[in-house]
C-alpha cells in the first residue's frame, strides 16, 4: 500500500467523529450450542419418515446431508419427521411401535429390493445403499410390494 494518504494511517486506531450511541437498531443472534459441551459431528443423512394414511406402512427416505426436502405432497401421505442423525432416526422409528414389521429395502444400484423382518436397530437402516425402506406389519403385504417394484438399472 504505497498509495496511502499522510493522514489515513496503515495501522492504528480510527480518528474519525465517533459513531451515534444509539442507532435505534436492536440486533439478536440465536443462541448455539454450548461449545464446550462436545465435539461436532456432520450429519450422517437427511432421513425422511413418512406414513401412510391407513397406517399400514412407514416409508423411510433417504437424502444426502445438505438436502432440504418438502413433506409429501400425496393426500394420503403424512411425514412424521426428518431426522440428520441414525440415532434420532431409531428412537423414532422405535416411538412408532414398528418390532417385528418386515421392511422392504430398495437398492437400486444391484436392481433389487431385499425383505426382512425388521426392529429399530435393524444394521440396515440407514444405510446409503438402501436410499428407500418400505416397513409394512405384514409380511405378505411387504412380498407383495417388493414383487410390484421396478428397479431396472438401464
Amino acid at each position: 500500500m504505497s498509495d496511502t494518504p499522510d493522514d489515513l494511517p496503515a495501522v492504528g486506531t480510527h480518528r474519525g467523529g465517533d459513531s451515534p450511541g444509539d442507532l435505534g437498531l436492536s440486533k439478536n443472534s440465536p443462541e448455539g450450542p454450548d461449545p464446550s459441551g462436545g465435539t461436532a459431528h456432520p450429519a450422517d443423512a437427511l432421513f425422511q419418515l413418512i406414513s401412510d394414511a391407513s397406517g399400514d406402512r412407514l416409508q423411510l427416505r433417504v437424502h444426502s446431508a445438505r438436502t432440504h426436502v418438502s413433506p409429501p405432497a400425496e393426500a394420503d401421505r403424512e411425514e412424521i419427521g426428518q431426522y440428520r442423525t441414525v440415532e434420532a432416526l431409531r428412537d423414532a422409528l422405535d416411538a412408532t411401535g414398528m418390532d417385528e414389521w418386515t421392511g422392504v429395502f430398495e437398492n437400486p444400484d444391484a436392481g433389487r429390493a431385499l425383505t426382512a423382518e425388521v426392529a429399530p436397530d435393524h444394521p440396515w437402516i440407514g444405510s446409503e445403499k438402501y436410499p428407500t425402506i418400505t416397513f409394512f406389519p405384514e409380511a405378505d403385504a411387504a412380498s407383495d410390494f417388493a414383487a410390484s417394484l421396478d428397479l431396472s438399472t438401464e
